[in-house]
């Protein structure tokens, strides 16, 4: 899957699209290794990929009752008799509201209201709503009365005061770094009218081009896929699983159900090595004249740096070190594992 996944990151043309499903597998951090159906955890992916721009709600709703979701967090086996916590506490604690929003009693009602649903272990693995397991006792969720399916829960949470600033917030520090109170409460109100996905983006992204916000730490996966696309060809498939194992972000394994390690986990001394073994292997195979490939060939710095995305230019110290090498894969792999590569401090 992983294999797979990475070729249609590098294939792929929507590249924001793309992001925007990788942040949301860091957000809703479902992992392989517990679902252990290929084809649950491709659906899931799908999901994110074609509801990431979309609506909050819609997507909410969507992986609420998604087949890798029910499983990864024990759904499936959630009865009137019997509901499973498990995805009512993340879907308050992690998903919508946040820490401090709800109590156990909100999560004993969200569990119940989302009693019901199964995967079709033995015929397609397709998701279905057995009213038999089903709890539809109204509940009391978050001040809310009168909850007792999938879409009074959803609506509850997303309309919750809380909800829009949390996701605005998230979604601003991963764009853009930290931002203050004011810049998230100012999006946060536009999001909170319509929950639309691309417009708060859109938003972000542009202040981010009038200078908001601070550095940015790009993770191992976005900076690798970054890297690839520049190159023009991937490395050898055994060493890419092995690459992202050592730089501790493998796409499907999440270390737990609160995603990856925050950006800034990756600046260790044994992440900086597997990036700077990761970028060998990917000049190693740089053999397409793309225009970051030419420019390492040509030894034009300022060449190199504009196909990298960098319109001021490597610092200086970066650009010293990459003009000192005289083979172009040294330079190459230079600039791709430099600082200025890892942490963001632009938007272009």
């Amino acid at each position: 899957p992983i294999l797979a996944w990475f070729g249609h990151t590098i294939a792929g043309e929507r590249p924001l699209q793309t992001w925007m499903q990788w942040f949301w597998h860091d957000f809703f951090a479902v992992s392989a290794a517990v679902v252990r159906q290929p084809g649950l955890v491709f659906d899931h992916f799908n999901l994110m990929f074609d509801e990431g721009l979309g609506n909050f709600a819609r997507l909410l709703r969507a992986m609420t009752i998604d087949g890798a979701m029910l499983v990864f967090l024990d759904g499936t086996h959630s009865t009137a008799q019997a509901p499973n916590e498990n995805y009512g506490r993340e879907l308050l604690e992690l998903y919508s509201v946040g820490v401090g929003e709800f109590g156990e009693d909100d999560v004993l009602a969200t569990a119940r209201a989302l009693t019901g649903w199964v995967v079709r272990a033995r015929a397609d693995l397709g998701v279905q709503f057995v009213p038999f397991r089903h709890d539809d006792t109204p509940q009391r969720l978050l001040g809310a009365e009168g909850v007792s399916d999938v879409d009074g829960v959803i609506d509850t949470v997303v309309n919750h005061p809380a909800t829009a600033p949390r996701i605005t917030r998230l979604l601003a520090r991963r764009i853009l770094g930290e931002v203050d109170d004011a810049f998230v409460t100012r999006h946060a109100e536009s999001f909170a009218g319509d929950l639309e996905l691309a417009p708060l983006v859109r938003a972000l992204l542009e202040d981010g081009l009038d200078g908001a916000g601070s550095a940015v730490v790009i993770e191992p996966f976005p900076w690798f896929v970054g890297a690839v696309r520049a190159v023009g060809s991937p490395p050898r498939e055994r060493s890419i699983g092995d690459a992202l194992r050592m730089a501790g972000q493998i796409p499907f394994l999440p270390p737990n159900v609160g995603g990856f390690p925050p950006p800034s986990s990756y600046l260790t001394t044994s992440a900086t090595v597997a990036r700077f073994n990761m970028a060998n292997a990917i000049a190693d195979n740089a053999d397409r004249p793309t225009p970051l490939n030419q420019a390492a060939e040509a030894g034009n710095i300022d060449a190199m740096a504009d196909a990298l995305g960098l319109p001021s230019g490597f610092s200086s110290d970066t650009a010293a070190a990459v003009a000192s090498l005289t083979e172009p894969k040294d330079r190459l792999a230079a600039a791709l594992a430099s600082p200025d590569l890892i942490v963001s401090q632009e938007l272009s």
